[in-house]
């Protein structure tokens, strides 16, 4: 194995002194920060901050200082959140690395900004009834796309980056987990999807772009929405169930869905092609031939899983692609059955990654695990971090 990650957040710098945090982590034998750079909103609770315990930070703000000339092209700019405005804790960090024998990765969210997407809902996802996703930047508009490369250029040019990890630079679905999020409509799987395909104009110029015209099939998808919205939960017979029928009865679906899966692909091509020059990897979980690391999420997966999973991804990987696995410690959902919640178990994920050609793990996340959970971390990674890592 080459790495081993932790994800952390600027806000464990700035309430538990920075020194400790990197301390911490490399005594765990850990080589690597997955430090947040940009980051949505969430109701943490953060068991071991002496500041705070039940805590929701900042919706869609920056935890580095950005520089404005990298997103001079775009309306779209990153607003530094308030733990991070008087110190810039990436600069922090990075002259510490050397210090504690760590490396850098900055952890950047791409397309889930509430705070942006309620500022310039122009910008956002819209379903076929042209409702805005205000969580949801569309990857498909052109201001959405450099405020995205601008985020991961100036990280690349401004800090001792080894990558930089992408969340989010795809599409984001209707379903948020927002705060009072309400959901009392009975939808079928089938329309889940449906509500979850974005048909804004950028995404109708892509596919125009491609020679598809795709306002008869946003039409398709809306009347079918309407109807059953109008008769649940008695949907009528000759509607559709499943994403397959609809196909059938659609089946320009398919080639704009393709459309919109290049609109992501190209976007990570072009931060790709951005960061090479600089020396910084990148790393994300779509299935792109452009990341350095492929990523994949193991959270609440048994150690047969993880195997099965890993193998999985090393085939599918590029030649040219490293493999890095991601556990969650304890338990999400609190009553799941094939949570990681004892050292026995943590270490037989990591053990079961390794052995089907993982060359990386990472560890979400140092701010919610208790120290109980943190201290399974080291007994996990033993033996299999060389000093070559």
């Amino acid at each position: 194995m080459q790495d081993a990650a932790i994800c952390v957040f600027a806000w464990d710098f700035a309430d538990e002194d920075i020194d400790r945090v990197l301390g911490f982590v490399a005594e765990a034998g850990l080589s690597s920060l997955y430090l947040a750079s940009v980051y949505h909103a969430g109701w943490f609770v953060l068991p071991h901050n002496p500041r705070r315990t039940c805590y929701m930070p900042e919706d869609g703000v920056a935890y580095f200082h950005a520089q404005p000339r990298f997103f001079d092209d775009t309306p779209l700019k990153p607003l530094v959140g308030r733990v991070a405005a008087s110190t810039d804790w990436f600069a922090e960090a990075g002259r510490r690395l050397e210090k504690f024998g760590l490396r850098l990765t900055a952890w950047t969210v791409c397309n889930h900004n509430t705070r942006l997407g309620l500022a310039f809902p122009e910008h956002t996802v819209r379903n076929a009834l042209g409702d805005s996703y205000p969580h949801a930047l569309t990857p498909a508009s052109p201001a959405v796309r450099k405020y995205v490369r601008g985020l991961a250029h100036n990280l690349a040019s401004q800090y001792p980056l080894q990558s930089i990890f992408l969340e989010a630079p795809n599409y984001r679905g209707r379903r948020h987990g927002h705060h009072h999020e309400r959901d009392l409509t009975p939808f079928g799987p089938l329309e889940h999807e449906l509500l979850d395909i974005s048909f804004s104009k950028h995404e109708l110029a892509w596919a125009a772009a491609e020679g598809i015209d795709a306002e008869p099939l946003r039409q398709a998808v809306a009347g079918h929405l309407r109807r059953f919205l109008e008769h649940v939960p008695n949907p009528p017979r000759d509607l559709p169930e499943t994403i397959e029928q609809f196909h059938e009865e659609q089946p320009g679906l398919r080639a704009y869905r393709a459309v919109l899966d290049g609109v992501v692909a190209s976007l990570i091509a072009d931060i790709h092609g951005d960061l090479t020059p600089l020396g910084v990897a990148l790393e994300g979980v779509e299935p792109v031939a452009a990341y350095d690391w492929q990523v994949v999420g193991a959270y609440g997966r048994t150690p047969a899983d993880v195997a099965e999973l890993t193998a999985a991804a090393r085939l599918r990987a590029a030649e040219h692609q490293r493999l890095r696995v991601g556990f969650r410690l304890g338990q999400d959902p609190p009553d799941s059955p094939h949570a990681i919640a004892d050292a026995q178990r943590c270490r037989a994920c990591v053990t079961a990654a390794v052995e089907q050609g993982a060359e990386g793990v990472f560890f979400y996340n140092y701010s919610e695990s208790p120290r109980t959970y943190l201290r399974w971390i080291k007994p996990a990674l033993q033996g299999f971090l060389g000093s070559s890592a």
